[in-house]
């Protein structure tokens, strides 16, 4: 086999293998922290960093498949692109092992680089300019992270494919002119990915939005069922845990962006004593007309919050704590919305419950933060997603 095949054979392992491994680590993230696998967050990140971010699985269909394919096409565009640009061609000694590492680890954060930039041309004009740049510096670090942890295995195989075990002496290679090619595919394709990200917002704005419901029927409806004051999922509280009896829960006003919300709400220790918050809140959901719903609520952030990790808070009397409810638009036409909301610090203990008005539905899912302190006087305004 000549040196023109096996560099051609070697190229392909580094762009194919590039591209299925941004792919596996981004859907690899997006399914543990979806469905709840049991594996803290940060080792989970740490694991399969978030190459594709967790905004394009919240897309409604078939745009998370399609925005996946063309972050997996850029990333190989790209890396083709760079491999091109230090002189990889067919017919030529391959690259060091580092510099072709290095290619891999470029064309990740520069495609990272064009996700984020559609994520902002789509969340324009954004609730509050602070947030615009909120999700850019996550998707680079986890670009190139990935690069670092994952990049190498592909540039491994195509030098491994590309060695030659003896040179053969030959005529001088002659000097070929620049293939315009990769740099053409590159671009359509990176022009592509930031084009239908707002496109992907867009149909998922138009998809979800609520239309009106018909009116009920004039029968006359039963006692409605809501949900208990306290949990049947019982949580063994630890010494000195704040007990629902000697907090008080305050609701703030929920804040939406781009077909996604967010709210916060503040716990107050009232008792007499420091009592100590180690978990996650314990909320349930009762429709307007009284009936508990049933909503799949998971611990973590969501697009609009920040989750921070359980940690160990102790609230002296007086003192308070915050958590952050997130959730996506939901399709209301037909199903009554949320209409109280239930809160203890941890389950098995007190609930408080308040009237609240969210487009949160029978069927839904949610994300709750973990408690964090309050920095600043119980009740004064705060945007929904906390500062990093």
């Amino acid at each position: 086999m000549g040196q023109h095949e096996k560099t051609t054979i070697g190229t392909a392992w580094i762009v194919g293998g590039a591209g299925i491994g941004w792919l596996v680590s981004g859907a690899l993230s997006g399914l543990m922290l979806a469905h709840q696998i049991r594996l803290p967050t940060q080792f989970t990140r740490m694991l399969f960093p978030e190459t594709i971010s967790m905004r394009t699985w919240q897309l409604a269909q078939p745009w998370p498949i399609l925005l996946s394919l063309f972050s997996v096409l850029a990333v190989m565009a790209l890396t083709l692109l760079l491999l091109r640009g230090a002189g990889m061609r067919a017919g030529r000694p391959p690259l060091g092992f580092l510099a072709t590492w290095m290619s891999i680890v470029l064309a990740g954060f520069a495609t990272a680089t064009l996700s984020s930039l559609g994520y902002a041309v789509a969340s324009w004009p954004p609730a509050r300019l602070a947030w615009l740049l909120d999700g850019i510096q996550p998707a680079l670090l986890a670009a190139g992270y990935w690069g670092i942890v994952w990049g190498w295995l592909p540039a491994l195989a195509g030098i491994l494919a590309m060695k030659s075990e003896k040179r053969l002496a030959g005529p001088k290679s002659v000097r070929r002119p620049v293939d315009g090619m990769p740099l053409l595919i590159a671009g359509l394709l990176a022009v592509i990915l930031v084009v239908t990200i707002p496109a992907a917002y867009t149909y998922t704005e138009e998809t979800v939005t609520p239309q009106a419901a018909p009116p009920p029927p004039a029968t006359p409806s039963p006692t409605p069922y809501g949900w208990p004051d306290r949990s049947d999922a019982f949580q063994p509280a630890k010494d000195n845990w704040c007990a629902g009896e000697e907090v008080s829960i305050s609701w703030h006003e929920p804040e939406g962006a781009t077909g996604h919300r967010g709210m916060g709400f503040d716990l107050t220790n009232t008792g007499t004593r420091p009592c100590v918050l180690e978990s996650y809140p314990d909320i349930a959901f009762n429709n307007a007309e009284g009936w508990a719903i049933e909503v799949l609520v998971v611990h973590g952030g969501s697009f609009m919050t920040d989750d921070p990790g359980v940690s160990i808070i102790t609230l002296p009397p007086g003192k308070s704590a915050r958590a952050y409810l997130g959730w996506n638009a939901m399709a209301a036409a037909g199903d009554v919305r949320t209409g109280t909301m239930l809160v203890a610090p941890y389950s098995g203990t007190l609930r408080h419950s308040s009237q609240v008005d969210l487009d949160i539905i029978d069927g839904g899912a949610v994300s709750v933060t973990a408690w964090e302190p309050v920095l600043e006087p119980a009740g004064s305004n705060k945007s929904t997603r906390p500062k990093p």
